[in-house]
């Protein structure tokens, strides 16, 4: 094992010279290099941004920032094209002189109308010449917002995304990314960790009419979103338009109701801007289950029965103001996130047990603050900051005494009980978490620049049970803190090759409690304090082999520091694990997109990855069949073989077809395991795969659209969507006899979506069916997931 992670850090260590190596290249004295910004009417930079130097066949695309460089522009007369989806493209006249460093400032125009094909534009994927190092699809959401999609079901639709579910609207979900999955995967709204809003504000609560674009950096993620992903990050971008309202409503199966409205107002001369985002979403989720019917502990039938203790609801408000494109700042944004849900919990872990009383709530608020600056004090030198406070408030009922429900929602009665269904309790956590982020960047010059990233991340928790005052855990402090330094180097000597190398420092603390001498007579529980110091280091290198074969490859050794819900539990069904410790991984990513046109109406783009990992103390989710109950601990060893390919293609505006499939190896690869009571002893699960965890799965779409058809300024859209996923084991494949394994079966579904949109996108209908074919589809510890679905959108946009 040594060794094999050996020789990953001395190929990463060679590639990583080899991109340096050209430093020392000489550059004619007389070339120039033409760089600049490209911004949005709103004043946020675009990312993605085609830029072509039309005489000179040169070409880049802009980065987080708004930024592009072109370097060794000799001298002469040229046109600049810049071109990106939903906007109108824009050309500009430039005349460069020799060795002159010429700075560009472009803002693009939003076009009036919306394409109704689903287009995925960014640094892994575009078919355009692109100098960004880092594996990064951003998804457009512009021909989604009339669907019914909220951001879970369009990550779902991503090459190698996995998300699974526990259930219904609100339920829990896992999201996996090229085998990394759960917290080693990170979520940011508009740069702010999503970690942040606990439970209160989820992926689905989200609806896809709220978002502008979705960005999904896969392996290494850049040293400015500040985070300790081991393997991945997915940035939420809302909408920035300046001037805007957009109103939704949609109903459909299971009593489910979702509502948006968004807007946006901006003052072009003093920059003044107020935009605010509200949603609201229900459903009763009583669809039908197949369950067993057990009877003297004896399985002695199944029935289809309706889910009758599932309700969610949840709303969200986000108001931000402030000033944009000013001299004092780019951005300067006071913001206030509210949010809560209210859940009723049907099942544990498993469906082996059903609860009829179990309640589960949140509720947080979330002051925020956001500044940027472009050339503060000094032309290259920028800084942002993004700041949030969040107070949630959680609580976990379980109240019913000597109460127990079956899957036709029929009691049975203890006399004299007062044990809850799972545990009495009714446990209440209050939490408060502080994270800031200080980006500082510098250009050096157009070809060399540095990035430097501090994260501070302050949590803190106070339990406390009015069903067990005395409990002795909650009697001692639960804190957590985090704190992530990176510093980039970014080198680009051509607009071929692009390269970066990173280190990043992390500092971990929690305290917390544990108990001690189980089984004796000094058994207790005791305050514990952790303390974790650990640096990781990388690269990501990127070359254009042909004008439109792009190349990429990456490596990092890097850290993932346990989260709060890992640690301290979530006060019912996930237990506390004080001795949770960070996980670490060499990662090593390979990847290649190629993007070609058969004929002027007919583009084709092709994608694929490969990556291998070493994992050490990798966090994973355990459970048994028979429990409610669940925990996270540490894996010694685990490692990762996984490859992904994508295909897309495209028929002017009116046919799109596309399709990926994933396939992740991960086993457990250590000798042998230790625990507190039994010592060292043999791992019996080495070689297999990790359980509960997909290893081969696909995705496909195709989508026709019509324009002008049914009136002028009018689009019919009809998208068709296959989702597949082959069978796997979610407990250790080698328990239980053969005809016993824990197996979740085959899954293939398909959903049907039609889109009318009049008069230039201002009045939008859609209509879909989600799970056409009724399947019994399955996630997580074969937890059920919605049969056949209706779904009824109506918005209205000015």
């Amino acid at each position: 094992m040594q060794q094999s992670i050996t020789y990953t850090k001395l190929l990463a260590l060679a590639l990583a010279l080899l991109s340096l190596c050209t430093i020392v290249q000489g550059q004619s004295i007389d070339q120039a290099v033409v760089s600049g910004k490209v911004s949005a009417a709103s004043g946020g930079p675009l990312t993605g941004v085609t830029v072509v130097l039309k005489e000179a066949g040169l070409g880049a695309s802009t980065d987080a920032n708004g930024r592009f460089t072109l370097a060794a522009v000799a001298p002469g007369a040229y046109t600049l094209s810049f071109s990106y989806i939903g906007f109108e493209t824009q050309e500009k006249a430039i005349q460069v002189k020799a060795s002159e460093q010429l700075t560009v400032a472009i803002t693009l125009q939003e076009k009036a109308f919306e394409i109704n094909s689903a287009e995925v534009v960014g640094k892994s994927a575009t078919t355009q010449v692109n100098q960004q190092a880092y594996a990064v699809t951003a998804i457009s959401t512009k021909a989604l917002q009339n669907s019914t999609s909220d951001a879970k079901e369009v990550l779902n639709r991503v090459a190698g995304v996995r998300v699974l579910e526990e259930g219904g609207l609100g339920s829990n979900a896992s999201f996996s990314l090229n085998g990394f999955s759960g917290d080693q995967v990170k979520f940011f709204l508009n740069g702010l960790p999503m970690n942040n809003f606990s439970s209160s504000l989820r992926l689905s609560d989200i609806p896809v009419n709220t978002i502008e674009r979705i960005e999904v950096y896969k392996g290494v993620v850049p040293v400015w979103l500040g985070t300790d992903a081991l393997g991945g990050a997915v940035n939420i971008i809302t909408s920035k338009k300046a001037n805007y309202l957009d109103a939704s409503y949609s109903v459909g199966s299971f009593n489910t109701h979702r509502t948006s409205l968004n807007g946006a107002y901006t003052n072009p001369a003093s920059g003044f801007t107020f935009r605010g985002s509200g949603n609201y979403n229900y459903s009763d989720n009583n669809y039908k289950v197949r369950v067993p019917i057990v009877r003297n502990g004896n399985v002695e039938t199944y029935a289809d029965v309706e889910r009758f203790h599932d309700r969610y609801r949840s709303a969200t408000l986000m108001l931000e103001t402030g000033w944009i494109n000013r001299k004092f700042a780019d951005n300067l944004l006071f913001g206030l996130i509210a949010s809560g849900n209210d859940q009723q919990v049907q099942t544990g872990a498993t469906m082996s047990s059903v609860y009829g009383g179990i309640l589960s709530n949140s509720q947080s608020v979330v002051p925020t603050l956001k500044y940027s600056k472009d050339d503060l004090f000094t032309k290259g030198l920028n800084v942002s900051l993004n700041t949030a406070f969040n107070y949630t408030k959680s609580e976990k009922i379980d109240t019913l005494s000597g109460v127990r429900y079956n899957w036709f929602g029929d009691t049975t009665y203890t006399r004299g009980s007062r044990n809850g269904e799972v545990l009495r309790t009714f446990n209440t956590l209050d939490d408060t978490d502080f994270n800031s982020q200080l980006n500082i960047g510098y250009t050096i010059n157009p070809k060399h620049s540095l990035a430097l990233n501090y994260a501070f991340s302050y949590f803190r928790r106070e339990a406390f049970d009015k069903e067990d005052p005395d409990k002795p855990e909650n009697r001692f402090p639960k804190s957590l803190n985090k704190q992530v330094a990176g510093l980039a180097y970014k080198a680009d000597l051509s607009e071929k090759w692009t390269t970066t190398l990173f280190g990043k420092v992390y500092l971990f603390t929690t305290e917390t409690s544990k108990e001690v001498g189980f089984g004796s007579e000094t058994r207790r529980v005791e305050g514990v304090k952790v303390n974790n110091n650990k640096v990781g280091y990388g690269f990501a290198s990127s070359y254009f082999l042909l004008p439109a074969l792009q190349l990429k490859a990456s490596y990092e050794h890097t850290y993932r520091l346990p989260e709060p819900s890992e640690v301290f539990g979530d006060g019912l069904f996930i237990l506390a694990n004080p001795d949770l410790g960070p996980e670490q991984s060499d990662n090593f990513n390979l990847g290649a997109a190629y993007g070609f046109k058969l004929a002027p109406d007919h583009e084709i783009n092709l994608e694929s990855s490969f990556i291998y990992r070493e994992s050490k103390d990798l966090i994973f989710q355990n459970v048994k069949i028979s429990s409610p109950y669940t925990s996270y601990g540490n894996l010694s060893e685990v490692r990762t073989l996984g490859v992904e390919g994508s295909i897309r293609y495209n028929w002017r505006e009116l046919l799109n077809l596309g399709g990926n499939i994933t396939f992740q190896d991960i086993t457990d690869q250590a000798d042998s395991l230790y625990d507190d009571y039994s010592g060292w002893s043999r791992n019996f699960n080495k070689g297999f795969r990790q359980p509960n965890k997909p290893y081969l799965f696909a995705n496909a779409n195709a989508g026709l659209t019509f324009k002008n058809l049914v009136a002028p300024n009018s689009t019919i859209g009809l998208n068709y969507y296959y989702n597949f996923a082959e069978r796997y084991f979610y407990t250790w494949a080698q328990n239980g006899t053969r005809e016993g394994k824990a197996v979740i079966p085959r899954q293939l579904s398909h959903n049907l979506e039609v889109l009318l949109s009049l008069a230039n996108g201002k009045y939008n209908i859609s209509a879909e069916c989600r799970n056409l074919t009724d399947e019994l589809l399955f996630d997580r510890f074969l937890l059920q997931k919605p049969g056949r679905a209706f779904y009824l959108k109506l918005r209205y946009v000015l």
